[in-house]
């Protein structure tokens, strides 16, 4: 069962394969801890990944609040660029340019309930600021380091469509072994045909 209170998760520092200091933050006391303007971003950035339809199964954006509560409500994660200027300082604090600091999120929440909620799924985005600086990767080795610090033994993701291959590549250098394929199943943006799904499993060391 995984905790329902993570609160000794703390943040990860690494280096983007350009050699920028990031430091990825587990926010696990809900949207409320964020500063409105960057959840304002997250939200805005998820709202036009939805709309370009070739990631994520949703239609229909969700408004602010809904958001807040589905990326943050169990375990939500920000990737920020940090610089020798921001040691020392409150890095969710007010007033940062989050356009240019924020490169990245995602979640970590049970992918089933109850005696199989030792399974989790999750969730990333990337931001335009982040693009072509390996951030996918580093979110991808944070989130095996934080699930299990949580208490999930496994994870499993439902819907890695076919033709998402930056996705692909990156679960597949993490050792993450594909355990099943749904055919056919999205309307995708970006093809004229329905696309295939893969389940990737791997469990949490």
């Amino acid at each position: 069962m995984p905790s329902q209170n993570p609160v000794h998760l703390t943040p990860r520092h690494t280096t983007l394969r350009t050699g920028e200091k990031v430091t990825i933050y587990p926010i696990t006391t809900g949207p409320s801890s964020l500063p409105s303007p960057l959840l304002k971003l997250l939200h805005r950035e998820f709202a036009a990944e939805v709309d370009r339809g070739c990631t994520y199964p949703f239609v229909d954006e969700m408004e602010e609040e809904e958001f807040a509560n589905y990326w943050f409500g169990y375990c939500g994660v920000v990737v920020l660029l940090d610089s020798p200027s921001e040691e020392g300082k409150d890095a969710l604090r007010e007033g940062r340019d989050w356009e240019k600091d924020c490169l990245g999120t995602f979640y970590i929440k049970p992918n089933y309930p109850g005696r199989c909620s030792h399974n989790c799924n999750a969730g990333f985005l990337t931001t335009p600021a982040a693009r072509r600086r390996g951030v996918g990767s580093v979110m991808g080795e944070a989130y095996l380091e934080f699930a299990p610090k949580l208490g999930y033994k496994n994870s499993v993701f439902n819907l890695v469509f076919a033709n998402n291959i930056a996705s692909i590549k990156i679960w597949d250098k993490l050792g993450f072994s594909v355990v099943g394929r749904v055919p056919k199943a999205a309307r995708l943006k970006n093809s004229e045909e329905l696309v295939d799904a893969l389940i990737y499993w791997k469990e949490l060391q």
